[in-house]
């Protein structure tokens, strides 16, 4: 992880989706980032980082991005989403631990605030609140993630 900044990753337009990418650098150039962005950049970077699949860290990661063309329920998203929460908070506070961190930068909890089931799809939608302990706190809004039933 890096000392004083962090890459700002952006969110692609819905028209230029290309398989399962939703997050790029974005069209213009890499921008560093810090603070409370830093730390939802931080957040976003593990929730979607598939278990097991981090080579420094291969206990790193979650299953939500599992649930991409998944056969499940729309109701086991949910559960799977809020596990992947607590373990992504777990996680990031777990290795701001005893470090010098500024207090925009360190994680004080993450909720999920909004499941937003599309039947149509089927999938789901989240927001998920980001709190750092500055208790300056962000929306981070999870893209439509498509399952089967």
């Amino acid at each position: 992880m890096a000392n004083k900044y962090d890459v700002y990753t952006q969110i692609i337009p819905a028209a230029q989706y290309t398989g399962t990418k939703f997050f790029s650098f974005g069209p213009t150039r890499s921008l560093a980032a810090r603070g409370l962005q830093k730390l939802v950049g931080i957040f976003a970077k593990y929730l979607i980082t598939p278990a097991g699949t981090d080579p420094l860290d291969p206990q790193g990661g979650t299953l939500l991005t599992g649930l991409l063309g998944a056969n499940v329920g729309v109701s086991d998203a949910h559960e799977i989403l809020l596990l992947s929460v607590e373990k992504t908070v777990q996680a990031i506070q777990g290795f701001q631990t005893g470090q010098d961190i500024p207090s925009d930068e360190r994680l004080a909890s993450a909720t999920v605030t909004q499941f937003i089931s599309i039947p149509a799809a089927p999938g789901f939608s989240a927001q998920i609140f980001v709190l750092n302990v500055a208790n300056q706190g962000l929306t981070f809004i999870l893209p439509s993630l498509t399952t089967r039933t």
